[in-house]
């Protein structure tokens, strides 16, 4: 199984930087032609989860970072903040990075990451696939992590306004970067919902959205009903096709809580990357993958309202129960 769980290792981290590409490159990332998919890209939850798994590609960090450097201004930080307290991302490498972004005045709000000096004992090598950095880059250092000066491409582009992917952008550059476009996304993509619903699946907070659902149903074109006791919210669909991507229709427009589904994907590759796993029994090994396909995988699906099929389930034992979830987290990726 040590051979086997080492080649699971190799293909995991070959499928998440795949998935990392096709993600950003949906929103002009430059580097890699991808097909385009039916969801919606939600950028701060992918920025988290890039903090980590693009340690495994220098060139997919640096044109990440690249894009950063023209796109940082559509960046939710606060919304940033409140994914972090979920565990999602790597703060200091984030804080590296905003500290390279804050030397250009245009992105001054992204200071707020940096209200707390960094701590480092001992720098660790940022990127898995470059042992060799030559000169250290000095704010990354202050971070606690080594890597070369970034030499940045300036190729990245500005998102399109017609993809589903980067649906969150159009809608940020019509309502403003607060939480109106998210609740917004999240109503044209959902018959109806209550405030509560909906900021756990937009990463706000309730009295926030519930103040938003309030005033967007004053304008007449959000409607306000009641549930029993709770108050839902819901809009009328045809009077903003006018907004949907124009090679997509309403139905196709797809709405996915991402942050939940990068911390199990996480949790998974924590587990697959402990420290002498691959000495210990199969039944050991395989309650590893039971503990991280219940506590994480499956509830986070179940939050992120992705379509799933997993196989793998708690009545599997030893190298079956391995084997299944394992392939389950590579179809969720492709």
């Amino acid at each position: 199984m040590s051979s086997q769980l080492q080649n699971y290792r190799e293909r995991l981290q070959e499928g998440l930087v795949k998935f990392l590409w096709r993600q950003w490159s949906a929103l002009g990332v430059a580097g890699y032609a991808g097909s385009e998919d039916s969801w919606i890209v939600d950028p701060e939850a992918l920025l988290l989860f890039s903090t980590t798994v693009a340690r495994q590609d220098a060139r997919l960090f640096d044109e990440i970072f690249d894009w950063l450097q023209i796109n940082g201004k559509w960046i939710s930080l606060q919304r940033i903040g409140r994914m972090r307290k979920e565990g999602l991302g790597d703060a200091t490498i984030l804080a590296a990075i905003a500290e390279h972004l804050v030397k250009d005045s245009v992105h001054h709000k992204w200071k707020t990451l940096l209200k707390v000096d960094p701590v480092v004992e001992s720098p660790r090598v940022l990127f898995s696939d470059l042992p060799n950095i030559g000169k250290s880059d000095e704010i990354f250092s202050r971070w606690g992590w080594l890597r070369p000066v970034p030499d940045l491409r300036e190729m990245s582009q500005s998102p399109r306004p017609d993809t589903a992917a980067t649906f969150l952008f159009k809608l940020r550059s019509l309502f403003g970067r607060q939480a109106r476009a998210e609740v917004f996304a999240w109503l044209l993509t959902h018959k109806s919902g209550h405030p509560a619903e909906i900021a756990r699946q937009t990463g706000y907070f309730r009295r926030t959205v519930q103040l938003v659902l309030n005033e967007l149903a004053e304008s007449g074109h959000v409607r306000a009903f009641r549930v029993g006791r709770e108050k839902n919210f819901s809009i009328y669909h045809k009077e903003w096709e006018f907004l949907l991507p124009q090679t997509e229709v309403c139905d196709s427009l797809t709405w996915v809580t991402w942050a939940p589904v990068f911390v199990a994907l996480e949790k998974f590759q924590t587990v697959l990357l402990t420290p002498g796993l691959d000495e210990r029994s199969e039944r050991f090994q395989a309650i590893q993958f039971r503990d991280v396909l219940e506590q994480s995988l499956l509830p986070a699906l179940d939050r992120a309202g992705l379509p799933h099929q997993f196989k793998a389930s708690s009545d599997l034992r030893g190298s079956e129960l391995i084997d299944v979830t394992f392939q389950d987290v590579m179809r969720l990726l492709r």
